[in-house]
């Protein structure tokens, strides 16, 4: 996985951050296409992807890599 990479992930448990916050909240991913942003261990950053396919600039999460990678 890297930068620009585009996957689809649904229901897992993340953390939402409003456009322009450095503070995340705790939230469940909705059903769609993300894409990857960034790495910062041990989290990927992720953007929804919007209509027309570009990272969405208010969309932003980040999820623990064990949980895209299957482990525990």
């Amino acid at each position: 996985m890297q930068v620009g990479d585009i996957i689809h992930l649904d229901g897992l448990k993340a953390e939402y951050s409003l456009f322009g916050k450095d503070q995340f909240s705790r939230c469940t991913l909705p059903d769609g296409q993300y894409h990857v942003v960034g790495f910062d261990e041990p989290y990927v950053k992720l953007a929804w992807s919007d209509a027309d396919g570009t990272p969405s600039r208010k969309h932003r999460y980040r999820i623990r890599m064990s949980l895209i990678f299957g482990q525990a």
